[in-house]
């Protein structure tokens, strides 16, 4: 086949393209999962629900938030996004939801946002002021660690892993939730204060909340506060604690499946334009 600088082609949904409308060509319209994990995790997090959805034949990517501002972290993953063919849906977990909000507003191929235990902050809010209602951490729930010079000014926050099982992990079994507590990520200071801006993909991109009922860092009442301005549908997790898809991954896997199968039938009814490079 002759080699093609670049085509523009207009596709529909059964097109030969993207092949038959059921079997193998309905899988390969299947969007990618991209997972955002929040602060003191890392993508390990997402481990039963990755596996989960691979088995469910998604294609799946987890990508490490890098920590330190709401705006660096949720331009990495705009980056990232746009190197994603296709249609895509994210997921943020806890400060992941806040990054997720930002980095879709920019994201045409970003065709709906799950949340899981997380942060859906409206412009000029921050995880601090979204956390003022709610009961305070104890006085040394966290330490600070000066950031290295090369990063700038700044803490890092490392929580005391005594608050692992009690309030970050407190449904899991002790071993996970030591486990956690050794292989957290820190959180920077300015990550928790930075306000989000005007632009938050919630407000145009539908949404998906997972809310653990028994999440002691963002209470369930703020956390279906979220959820209801952004009209999102919700999943509870009865007992779940903050990281409810560790010890629950079906149900935030059923609310990705829910936010593929609504964006799949949007996605039959209008033609897109892809443009394929060389054959």
């Amino acid at each position: 086949m002759s080699r093609l600088s670049s085509l523009a082609v207009t596709l529909g949904f059964t097109s030969s393209f993207a092949g038959t409308s059921g079997g193998a060509g309905a899988a390969a319209l299947k969007p990618t999962i991209i997972l955002v994990h929040g602060a003191w995790a890392d993508s390990s997090s997402w481990n039963g629900v990755i596996d989960l959805l691979l088995k469910d034949g998604y294609q799946v990517r987890a990508v490490p938030n890098t920590l330190r501002g709401l705006i660096p972290d949720a331009a990495v993953v705009s980056t990232y996004l746009k190197t994603v063919p296709g249609p895509v849906i994210l997921v943020g977990h806890s400060y992941g939801g806040s990054v997720i909000s930002v980095a879709s507003a920019d994201a045409p191929n970003v065709k709906a946002l799950v949340y899981v235990d997380a942060f859906a902050p409206d412009a000029g809010e921050s995880c601090q002021s979204e956390l003022a209602s709610a009961p305070p951490a104890p006085a040394d729930f966290a330490f600070p660690v000066p950031l290295p010079a090369s990063e700038g000014t700044g803490d890092e926050l490392y929580v005391n892993a005594k608050y692992f099982g009690s309030i970050f992990a407190s449904a899991e079994p002790p071993d996970v939730a030591a486990r956690l507590a050794v292989t957290q990520r820190p959180f920077t200071v300015r990550a928790f204060t930075d306000k989000a801006p005007a632009a938050v993909g919630w407000k145009t991109i539908p949404s998906w909340y997972v809310i653990g009922d028994a999440d002691h860092v963002i209470p369930p009442d703020i956390q279906l506060k979220f959820a209801t301005r952004a009209k999102s549908k919700v999943y509870h997790v009865p007992g779940g604690d903050h990281p409810s898809m560790i010890g629950h991954p079906e149900v935030t896997v059923q609310a990705i499946q829910d936010a593929a199968a609504a964006d799949l039938r949007a996605f039959s009814t209008r033609p897109i334009t892809v443009r394929v490079g060389y054959f």
